[in-house]
């Protein structure tokens, strides 16, 4: 009885391991492949990526590096990317953003204090559902390439 208990835990354990690594290692070879894609040709905006088994409906934004906090450039990939998939979708009937970054150094009991505050207005009607970061990198000298990326069901006709 205990040794088929520990048999069966034992299965069920390789199993599981087996499929966690199988999701990391697709992730890794479609950032990979992305990267390189983008490397050869780079582009701003949305297109449907396909691999062997999946179809990916990718957002690639590009973001002013200007000494911003990492929160902040996020943040604003984050609207940007927002922004272009809804108008992909043909979900956006109207759209406006807003980006305001103040950065303010004040001195108080002998320290400098840095206040950033960051104000983001987007208007819009449209539905996008998650998407979630691929990977950052360094598109230029000043900005930062975002790739945001969800798997897609079915292909748009």
């Amino acid at each position: 009885m205990m040794k088929k208990l520990f048999l069966s835990l034992l299965c069920m354990t390789i199993t599981l391991y087996a499929f966690s690594q199988s999701y990391n290692q697709e992730k890794v070879a479609l950032t990979n492949f992305l990267v390189r894609m983008y490397k050869a040709e780079p582009f701003e905006g949305v297109k449907v990526v396909s691999d062997y088994e999946n179809n990916y409906l990718l957002s690639v934004v590009l973001v002013a590096d200007n000494g911003q906090s990492e929160t902040a450039r996020n943040r604003i990939a984050q609207v940007k990317s927002q922004r272009q998939t809804s108008q992909y979708l043909g979900g956006l009937i109207s759209s406006q953003s807003e980006t305001i970054i103040r950065t303010t150094e004040k001195v108080k009991e002998e320290k400098t204090i840095e206040e950033i505050t960051d104000i983001i207005k987007e208007n819009s009607i449209g539905f996008t559902k998650a998407m979630e970061v691929l990977t950052v990198i360094d598109a230029s000298d000043h900005q930062k390439c975002y790739m945001f990326y969800r798997k897609v069901e079915e292909m748009k006709e």
